[in-house]
């Protein structure tokens, strides 16, 4: 057997050479491995290439939280919580709101808010048609939140949405409709923290045990899990493995809670053996797959790792990662009165996330009866018009010698969001077929110079054979020097949040900074 060490150098090696030569690596088929549920073993797992090419998917939370529609997904933990959210300032009025809105806690529960879930206008082929125009190439369907309403006809969870609420199996019906689209279609998972999410009282609904197939078991505050709790959360995974095959499966943070609470490795190994249960299925079906993780419960080479609403500020080559955003401010579920996030920031986080190696996942928030809000469709289908003009420079590329210049801007007239857009001095660099894409963030109308592309530190040893601009017809004119890359853009160029200079070598890129001889 391959040593995991031995393994993660040669994983290495082949990321390296592959950005060296600019192009992705020829298909190397199905992984051949017989992992075992051991940490060492699971170092053993290789990216699939299709992952590496896609850069961008799409999901959704969606669950009967979607009715409450108020402030946050975490609508069902706080409106049991008035001692705990103490600390959480935005929060604070969701038990009055509930009380208020809903009534007390013993009359109406989160339980009740499933006959509210009716997904009555739910359309899949629409949706995966919006995301598939959007330019996603995986798309992911909600399967289990933190709240333990399960979106498909499982076996182990009662309460789903195949005998209640919808009475569909939600996520049989969207993996179903991608798949007949062409595209690579997940699953996202919340379920790690479930065992802890819910506060329980003798005042609460959540108290009767009859409810517990909902709520999880009646616990007190400082309970660590119990061996039925990780037991159960690997039951759930591997049903949805098994009945799905799904390419992508996200883990969110919360599996790690436990551990890190109470210092012992709880649910660590039921993840070991939920991943090597899943890349051993897919072998079998012929498959390569991919699950991201978050907060550090895994090693990168034991899948790939996930940065909610964050990312790297270098390129990262000794691994894959993604970054999980979402276009509403407030909320990653339907919540109401919220203002959503600029296109011109998600195409600037999607060229800065691909520049240093990285996927991103883009979340939106439909309302309960399977709709989506206007302003995240027309958002996906800016995306979209952007992508089918510049896909050329973010599908299947690789990182270059550095990932940009340039000085990023606050977004919002108050500049409190803590978003940073790209400014209009910012360039990020891909590389593809070793050829060199510069997606620019200023308007071509200004001209633009590239300071990374200097005569001191050219693209080529040969110099530039040509340069365009993505979208637009013949060369550009342009001279390198001392300063950067002096570029003249056409008079008339077609400008939407980003152009793409295409950047064509008259020998191989250079991936290292060398003087110019």
């Amino acid at each position: 057997m391959r040593s995991a060490r031995w393994s993660s150098i040669l994983a290495v090696v082949v990321l390296f050479t592959s950005v060296q030569c600019g192009a992705p690596p020829e298909s190397r088929g199905v992984q051949n491995y017989n992992f075992e549920p051991a940490g060492e073993s699971l170092k053993n797992y290789r990216v699939p290439q299709w992952y590496e090419d896609a850069k961008f998917g799409i999901y959704f939370h969606w669950a009967p939280f979607s009715v409450a529609a108020y402030k946050t997904e975490w609508y069902p933990r706080w409106m049991y919580s008035p001692e705990a959210i103490k600390r959480r300032r935005n929060f604070q009025d969701i038990p009055k709101h509930h009380m208020e809105t809903w009534g007390p806690l013993d009359k109406f529960g989160y339980k009740d808010f499933i006959p509210l879930f009716k997904a009555e206008k739910w359309q899949p082929e629409e949706w995966v048609k919006l995301f598939k125009e959007a330019g996603a190439k995986y798309v992911v369907s909600a399967a289990i939140h933190h709240d333990g309403f399960a979106m498909w006809d499982s076996k182990h969870i009662p309460y789903n949405s195949t005998r209640m609420g919808p009475k569909r199996d939600v996520v049989g019906e969207f993996v179903a409709a991608a798949r007949r689209a062409g595209l690579k279609t997940g699953v996202s998972t919340h379920y790690g923290r479930h065992w802890a999410y819910y506060t329980f009282r003798p005042e609460y609904d959540n108290w009767d045990p009859k409810y517990e197939a909902l709520y999880g078991h009646r616990r007190s505050d400082d309970d660590p899990p119990r061996p039925e709790d990780e037991q159960h959360w690997e039951n759930v995974l591997r049903e949805l493995i098994d009945n799905y095959r799904p390419d992508y499966i996200f883990v969110d943070g919360g599996i790690g809670d436990g551990e890190r609470r109470f210092e012992k490795p709880y649910f660590r190994q039921a993840f070991y053996n939920v991943l090597a249960h899943y890349y051993n299925s897919s072998q079998q079906w012929g498959t390569e797959v991919v699950l991201t993780y978050k907060r550090e419960f895994l090693e990168p080479d034991q899948a790939v790792e996930d940065f909610e609403r964050s990312g790297m500020d270098h390129i990262r080559l000794s691994s894959k990662w993604q970054t999980d955003d979402k276009i509403s401010v407030n909320g990653w579920c339907y919540v109401e009165d919220t203002e959503f996030w600029p296109v011109d920031y998600l195409i600037g986080a999607l060229a800065d996330i691909v520049s240093k190696n990285g996927n991103l996942l883009l979340n939106v928030g439909p309302r309960p009866d399977g709709t989506l809000r206007d302003a995240e469709v027309t958002t996906l289908k800016e995306i979209g018009k952007w992508l089918r003009v510049n896909g050329e420079a973010i599908y299947g590329t690789r990182p270059w010698r550095e990932f940009g210049e340039g000085t990023m801007i606050k977004i919002g007239d108050d500049g409190k969001s803590g978003k940073l857009k790209m400014g209009p001095d910012c360039v990020r660099f891909t590389v593809r077929g070793g050829v060199l894409y510069a997606i620019c963030f200023g308007r071509p109308d200004s001209g633009g110079l590239i300071k990374s592309l200097s005569s001191a530190h050219p693209v080529s040893r040969q110099g530039i054979e040509s340069i365009t601009m993505l979208g637009s017809d013949g060369p550009l004119k342009w001279r390198e020097t001392v300063k950067g890359l002096d570029v003249v853009f056409p008079a008339k160029a077609q400008w939407d949040y980003a152009c793409v200079l295409k950047i064509v070598p008259r020998g191989e890129l250079l991936f290292t900074k060398q003087a110019s001889p």
